[in-house]
């Protein structure tokens, strides 16, 4: 079969949802209410084929003057003033029932002032459902006005008012006809609202199901970003850890013996423990350890802002600003208010295909869980796309969780059941002995390799970080050694009556 002639709509992310764009001649319906964003997107359509794909375009006006879409316009870096000097663009400013007529009409004014300029693509704004001609529907209406546009070759986007907020009840048989339906909504999630984008049909070529998020932003213009739980290529489904023999240094003194040299290149580990139990700081060894051997590393932290992770890398030895301007780090931080998920899964995506890492540090799962809120669902979709993109592209990645039910442990990931999708598990803990802390280590999984399940003692120490300490422990003080307690990790700690022989 030949490739379809799509017409590119030259939106960022849109392309990509319609799978390269829209058939062309197809007749667009827009549909959502007040202030979704349609006569952004429309508008934006339009500009976007005369600037950069030499397509001219006229934009049809019903309640907007020219001059306020202009400055309107303008807004978004879209000089639609040049456009039209140079030949490029007609705004038309008319009624509806006027323009209804012309396109009935083999010599309609406005068709030809649109033949005049060669334009490819239309955008009417503030389409209504249109009166019932006689004997008929409002269907057979928009029908006349569909082939007027189709006798002009053009590629049209008609934007349809609504008032209806549910998307069930704001079918209009307008719908029916036209070849490609764009839904916009906006919906409230607690105090905030999300912008969202579903194509619920397209004549002639696949689409992505689902509604994906966008925003609206000045200086740029519409932005879609596709859902987080859409499938991706079938390269990226189908990424693995898959060389057997190379191993990625941990950076943690002591650690790289008990994972057997270190993970396996583009695995997933996951460090789960509570508050202050040494997460953070073997990410930043992690990737400081990255840096020593000149691979470049992604850290992507929710907890912290960019100051701060210097600050506590400072503290343990770590120059992370001469790395980051070395160009061998990329310390990215969102904070987690208002969490846009496609957005930021998307930014992600972005860094990894431009950056190119070899390793990355995502801090904390957590706080993406508390952001997605209680959808158990949506949290598992997230992590199961970020792991597939991190294989696709073989980055060995460390994901921080805390879960504060290691004291007294009844699950490793708390409500959030992911511990099927990571390679490796290693869980952190405070352990109590008299009155004193003390910082305890167990490797719990480690997929396709051999592992102890013997719980170690770790310290932490300024300017040099952390370090798992030796069986057994041989110091000055008399401090009795973790190989001298039973039930380390139920909180309840019990002394044996005699120290038998270590365990390696």
């Amino acid at each position: 079969m030949p490739d379809p002639d799509l017409v590119k709509t030259g939106l960022k992310g849109l392309d990509e949802i319609l799978f390269g764009g829209i058939p062309r001649g197809n007749i667009v319906l827009v549909t959502g209410t007040a202030g979704t964003g349609k006569t952004t997107l429309g508008v934006e359509f339009v500009y976007r084929g005369a600037r950069q794909f030499d397509e001219p375009g006229v934009i049809v006006l019903f309640e907007v003057a020219s001059d306020k879409l202009i400055r309107d316009a303008a807004l978004f870096g879209w000089d639609l003033g040049e456009l039209e000097r140079d030949g490029r663009l007609k705004l038309i400013f008319t009624t509806r029932q006027l323009f209804h007529q012309e396109l009935q009409q083999a010599d309609s004014p406005l068709l030809a002032e649109a033949a005049e300029i060669g334009a490819r693509r239309i955008f009417v704004d503030g389409l209504v459902r249109l009166p019932e001609s006689t004997g008929g529907d409002s269907r057979d209406a928009f029908h006349l006005l569909a082939e007027g546009l189709h006798r002009e070759n053009l590629t049209a986007m008609l934007a349809l008012e609504s008032t209806f907020a549910d998307p069930a009840a704001a079918r209009a048989p307008e719908e029916f006809v036209a070849d490609t339906i764009v839904r916009l909504s906006v919906e409230p999630v607690q105090r905030a609202v999300l912008r969202s984008l579903e194509v619920v049909k397209s004549r002639g070529h696949e689409y992505a199901l689902g509604r994906h998020s966008f925003r609206i932003t000045n200086g740029q213009g519409l932005e879609v970003y596709r859902r987080v739980q859409a499938p991706r290529s079938l390269q990226r489904e189908r990424g693995a850890a898959f060389d057997p023999t190379s191993r990625v240094a941990t950076g943690i003194p002591g650690l790289d013996g008990l994972v057997n040299g270190g993970y396996f290149v583009a695995s997933t580990t996951l460090v789960v423990g509570i508050s202050g139990a040494g997460k953070s700081v073997m990410a930043l060894q992690f990737i400081a350890e990255g840096v020593r051997r000149g691979e470049k590393s992604l850290m992507v932290t929710l907890d912290e802002p960019p100051a701060q992770v210097l600050r506590n890398a400072h503290s343990i030895g770590i120059d992370l600003q001469s790395a980051i301007d070395r160009g061998l780090v990329h310390l990215w931080y969102e904070p987690p208010q208002e969490f846009e998920i496609d957005r930021h899964f998307a930014q992600i995506e972005a860094i990894v295909e431009d950056f190119k890492p070899r390793r990355a540090v995502i801090d904390s799962l957590s706080t993406y869980g508390s952001s997605l809120g209680a959808a158990e669902r949506s949290f598992r979709d997230f992590f199961h796309a970020i792991v597939a993109l991190m294989k696709e592209h073989q980055v060995t990645a460390v994901y921080n969780h805390e879960n504060p039910e290691m004291l007294g442990m009844s699950s490793m990931m708390g409500e959030f059941k992911v511990s099927s999708l990571v390679d490796n598990i290693i869980l952190m803990n405070w352990v109590e002995l008299g009155d004193t802390f003390r910082h305890a280590l167990t490797v719990a999984k480690m997929r396709a390799m051999p592992t102890s399940r013997t719980t170690h003692e770790c310290e932490i120490t300024n300017g040099q970080g952390m370090k798992v300490l030796p069986r057994p422990i041989r110091a000055a003080l008399p401090v009795v050694p973790f190989a001298g307690y039973l039930g380390l990790i139920s909180r309840a700690p019990e002394r044996r009556s005699t120290v038998g022989p270590e365990v390696p």
